[in-house]
């Protein structure tokens, strides 16, 4: 392995500003900012940051198997299914060691002052699409992962049974911008059919069951208040010897059973306002939104976290996004 002198600036430049105190986004900007290119004439972004960073080969060493290929010749990632071998000192390094040590430990001071270190929730969701994406065939969740495909790499997503055991799922997996532009697609359907969608959708949630449930928890309070002048009236019984403790006692418990019971409807039924409440919330929210007639031209984060519940894949070619007011939309990739 012979050392690239104009690619070797860039690569000690990147982990010079790092430990200046540079973060991986501002590094990619600014190299994008000055016309720098990639290795492949591409964008610097804050992932290949990362990646170069924790590039063993800068540092002289080599670790082998890094990828494998199956019984198929398909190439995978080596996530512990080889051994691996690693080498050390096997050429010339372009950065000491004491820098990429330091360059590790900074990386991960970062990552735990955010909370994303590996194992946590944060580092599970720290991508739009984390734990959002549900496999229609077998119910798990979809993993993010990076192919290799003719000379170029993409993010998709794919089922996390499928992964481990082919046979027990099928479902193959989506790319990233496919599903970015689905929900693209989408939402601009939504923005130019708005009033024949989501307009009667928002009436019709205000004038459903939250009445009907209001008027039951009303009913269920007055037989709740019933019940205690019930129990009282037969307490006031048994202490004046009119019934006997025998009677007191199962007629006490019969009250008491139907009390619990009542008390568990009203529950449900609480919980059901709520939900239809923050339904129409949420329904008046997009109907808002999708009222101002902006249409789309790229993916917004911000927007699919706010109106997205999760991504059930189907096929594919077919998703459906199960949104936050409700309603579950479907669409062909």
């Amino acid at each position: 392995m012979v050392i690239n002198p104009e690619q070797a600036a860039v690569v000690k430049e990147i982990f010079a500003a790092l430990l200046s105190g540079k973060g991986t986004h501002a590094i990619a900007d600014d190299l994008n900012r000055r016309g720098i290119p990639t290795k492949r004439n591409g964008r610097w972004t804050a992932t290949t940051i990362r990646g170069m960073l924790s590039n063993e080969k800068y540092v002289g060493d080599c670790l082998f198997q890094k990828t494998y290929s199956d019984s198929r010749f398909v190439r995978h990632n080596n996530h512990g299914e080889q051994t691996q071998y690693m080498v050390k000192d096997h050429h010339e390094a372009i950065i000491s060691r004491e820098d990429f040590e330091a360059a590790h430990a900074f990386i991960h001071q970062r990552a735990t002052e955010k909370g994303v270190v590996k194992g946590s929730d944060k580092y599970q969701n720290r991508y739009t699409f984390s734990g959002k994406i549900i496999c229609g065939e077998c119910g798990d969740t979809f993993k993010r992962r990076i192919h290799s495909c003719t000379g170029y790499k993409y993010t998709a997503w794919c089922c996390s049974t499928h992964i481990k055991d082919k046979d027990k799922c099928h479902m193959l997996f989506v790319k990233d911008d496919d599903l970015k532009q689905a929900f693209v697609t989408m939402m601009n359907k939504l923005v130019y059919a708005h009033r024949i969608i989501l307009k009667p959708y928002v009436d019709a949630l205000k004038n459903t069951s939250s009445d009907d449930s209001l008027r039951r928890i009303q009913e269920i309070q007055t037989l709740l208040a019933q019940n205690t002048e019930k129990r009282e009236t037969l307490t006031k019984l048994m202490t004046q010897g009119i019934i006997d403790p025998i009677l007191f006692n199962k007629e006490t418990n019969e009250l008491l059973s139907q009390a619990d019971s009542c008390r568990d409807e009203i529950n449900a039924l609480k919980n059901a306002v709520s939900g239809d409440v923050t339904k129409v919330t949420a329904a008046t929210t997009l109907l808002h939104f999708t009222e101002k007639g902006g249409i789309l031209q790229e993916f917004d984060d911000a927007l699919f976290k706010e109106y997205v519940n999760r991504i059930i894949v189907r096929s594919r070619n077919e998703v459906c996004f199960e949104l936050k007011c409700g309603l579950t939309l479907r669409e062909r990739m």
